[in-house]
């Protein structure tokens, strides 16, 4: 049975779905004790027929009445997958085509035996067996329900296992007037129960609408002490950056170590006046004693990648040296 054919049934196919399924499983509960501590439920006649006798259930509590099979037409269809009481209407307007005695002389019982073949329709058809009981038949088993002061909810022959029935013919045979009207206070009881279920589904729901109402607010709540924690992580943030910048420009720009590698590589009678670091080239400007080559002193050293002079004109040489103004390049490799 699918989820949209479960939805659609009424709350009597629903309890006797239900009931069957607790008599399933108070059987198979049945099935792991020991033999003698479970008292079987015995089936006693308590009205004859020339076909059998009329069987009623002896533990107390249950209203089930079962016939013999020899008062039953029985026939199998294959027919298109409806709702139980789309079915039951369906056969109800055709009984007099498969029922070989008039629908007004029978009362008719139905049960979906299970999904039908590909070769007979696939899984849109089911196969339904349709039993017929004659009615001068079910209103003498009415009448000795009434005389016997019995309102059986159930009537209809055993299974080939004999734990439930085939058929129930209750349901037309109340519909014919032939047995009374079940309460009304099982349909209360239901609704009351469908009630609760739907209280308790919508007060799951009000208490987590509250819940998150609840969140929301303490949300709210921690909103500026949020918005000041984030400004102070920005803050942190942007001054890590200034800091990492700060610490790469010292990295490229080191002057002092410059000076000294470049002092160490001069030649003794060599001074500088002027030096000039942006970072990328060194400029120096001094006096040299004559005879001392401050450039291929410069370019001996390997420190350098260029060494050039910045003028094209040689200058003349004084009685203090000879001056110089030199245009040098760092090697990435020399540390700067």
């Amino acid at each position: 049975m699918t989820l949209t054919e479960l939805l659609n049934l009424d709350m009597t196919t629903l309890a006797r779905m239900a009931r069957s399924g607790f008599d399933w499983w108070v059987r198979e509960l049945e099935g792991l004790l020991p033999k003698g501590l479970v008292r079987g439920r015995s089936l006693t006649a308590w009205h004859s027929y020339e076909h059998g006798a009329v069987l009623a259930a002896s533990r107390a509590g249950v209203d089930t009445l079962v016939i013999p099979h020899g008062l039953c037409l029985v026939r199998t269809l294959t027919l298109p997958r409806l709702p139980p009481d789309d079915l039951a209407a369906l056969i109800a307007l055709d009984a007099d085509r498969i029922m070989p005695v008039p629908a007004d002389s029978i009362v008719i019982g139905i049960r979906t035996v299970g999904p039908a073949g590909e070769a007979t329709g696939g899984a849109d058809m089911v196969r339904v067996q349709v039993g017929a009981l004659p009615i001068s038949r079910a209103r003498e088993i009415a009448v000795a329900a009434r005389a016997a002061g019995v309102s059986p909810a159930r009537i209809g022959p055993l299974d080939a296992a004999g734990e439930q029935l085939d058929f129930d013919f209750a349901p037309a045979m109340r519909k014919a007037g032939l047995l009374p009207l079940r309460p009304a206070a099982a349909r209360f009881w239901w609704m009351v129960v469908a009630a609760l279920v739907l209280l308790n589904i919508g007060t799951a729901v009000l208490r987590d609408q509250q819940q998150v109402e609840r969140l929301q607010t303490l949300v709210d709540a921690q909103a500026p002490a949020l918005t000041a924690v984030r400004r102070v992580e920005d803050r942190v943030i942007g001054n890590a950056r200034v800091v990492q910048a700060l610490n790469a420009r010292r990295a490229a720009h080191q002057p002092l170590r410059l000076m000294a590698m470049v002092g160490g590589v001069l030649p003794d009678k060599a001074w500088i006046q002027r030096f000039e670091w942006d970072g990328k080239t060194l400029r120096l400007s001094g006096y040299g004693a004559p005879g001392v080559n401050v450039v291929s002193a410069l370019k001996a050293s390997g420190l350098f990648a260029s060494v050039r002079a910045s003028r094209a004109e040689a200058a003349a040489e004084s009685a203090g040296g000879r001056p110089f103004e030199l245009v040098l390049v760092p090697r990435k490799e020399a540390g700067t």
